[in-house]
């Protein structure tokens, strides 16, 4: 038997709500959507000179369903230190860096992140998974 530990699966998922995003891309909101999107993520979000609050949605529930295979509590949600490279018709790829980085390796994450996003009615959802060392 070899001396590495097994792997297991961990998935996390996250909803949002379309009319959430509605409101963060208002031009009085941009300053709270620039806090939890890079400005290449929120480029991303952008069709016809708009922003789009079904991207910005998916973005968002990527984001937040990442970071629930971390398994922390009551420390504050690195948004910028992981990226969603993505935009319309393309299967979203995560990158960690930084606090991000540092907590999947907390949590003992040793693969990398798959994700998974879809639109439907007035929600975004999105899945992430990867495998932990146990």
């Amino acid at each position: 038997m070899s001396g590495s530990s097994p792997s297991v699966p961990r998935v996390g998922v996250d909803i949002v709500l379309i009319s959430r995003a509605e409101d963060l891309v208002r031009p009085e909101r941009r300053r709270v959507l620039s806090h939890m999107l890079r400005p290449e993520e929120i480029a991303a979000c952008t069709r016809q000179g708009r922003l789009d609050p079904s991207a910005v949605a998916g973005f968002l529930a990527v984001k937040e369903a990442v970071f629930k295979l971390f398994h922390q509590r009551d420390r504050p949600v690195p948004w910028h230190s992981l990226r969603v490279d993505g935009g319309a018709g393309r299967w979203p790829v995560v990158q960690l860096d930084g606090t991000s980085a540092e907590l999947a390796e907390a949590a003992g994450m040793k693969s990398e992140i798959s994700v998974s996003v879809t639109h439907d009615g007035a929600y975004a959802v999105a899945v992430a998974a990867t495998m932990i060392r146990s």
